[in-house]
């Protein structure tokens, strides 16, 4: 087995579901299941952030005649269908189902028509970024794949090789860091950029907590919510040799 990962960078304008992910840089989508044949395709997505732009995307996301994974001119011409499988106001569980895929250009078709039947998928949106993860079987030829989608490639949208290798994370991540409650995702995500966690910080709680326009206390209690958390997920975590 092999792994496929590519980026796909979109400018402002350049699609509306990105550019909810532009504005809101603390929004994220993953992937939890993504099932695609000649037949058509079938994912789960879980979309975390905040309340505002959950909202932007209810609409936007969930348009039956917009190809959330079309990345040229050419859209899919088939209805996607679609369902909201859990709702809370920083938290979405979406259902999606494409059926037919012979006249789709999506990256999950190309995907499939070059690389054959077997894919695992698992794809993830932030900022202006759309990394997916490809786990192939066989000897299919990564290379067509990335030709085809660069030639596919419409203006605003720039494609990024990233490694084509051995398979890393794919052991168990039913437990990540997008279970935390949105606020202290943010507050872990922004203590992890900032180098707060850095030996030595490059910055202060006090500097981080005015970067993100909190009171010093709220950040601290952000903080200490989320590091216990996730230090109890990893002691209870069972591991690969245990299995």
């Amino acid at each position: 087995m092999r792994e496929f990962v590519f980026t796909i960078e979109y400018e402002r304008g350049a699609d509306p579901v990105m550019d909810v992910f532009i504005k809101h840089p603390n929004t994220r989508a993953q992937t939890i299941a993504c099932h695609v044949s000649e037949y058509g395709l079938w994912r789960l997505d879980q979309i975390t952030g905040s309340e505002t732009a959950l909202t932007q995307l209810d609409d936007i996301f969930t348009d039956p005649v917009h190809c959330n994974e079309c990345i040229g001119q050419r859209h899919c011409h088939t209805n996607w269908d679609y369902e909201i499988l859990m709702k809370s106001p920083t938290c979405r569980l979406v259902y999606t189902h494409r059926p037919t895929a012979s006249d789709c250009w999506s990256i999950p078709h190309l995907a499939n028509c070059y690389l054959g039947d077997g894919l695992i998928c698992d794809a993830e949106r932030r900022k202006n970024r759309y990394e997916w993860r490809l786990l192939l079987c066989g000897d299919a030829s990564a290379s067509e794949l990335y030709e085809a989608l660069q030639d596919e490639l419409r203006d605003g949208l720039r494609l990024g090789f990233q490694q084509v290798g051995e398979p890393s994370y794919w052991i168990d991540e039913a437990i990540t860091i997008a279970d935390l409650p949105h606020e202290q995702r943010a507050a872990v995500e922004a203590a992890v950029e900032h180098g707060y966690y850095q030996t030595p910080r490059d910055i202060s709680l006090t500097d981080l907590a005015t970067k993100m326009d909190l009171p010093l206390s709220t950040l601290q209690y952000r903080l200490q919510q989320a590091e216990a958390w996730i230090i109890q997920c990893f002691v209870t975590q069972p591991t690969t040799s245990g299995r």
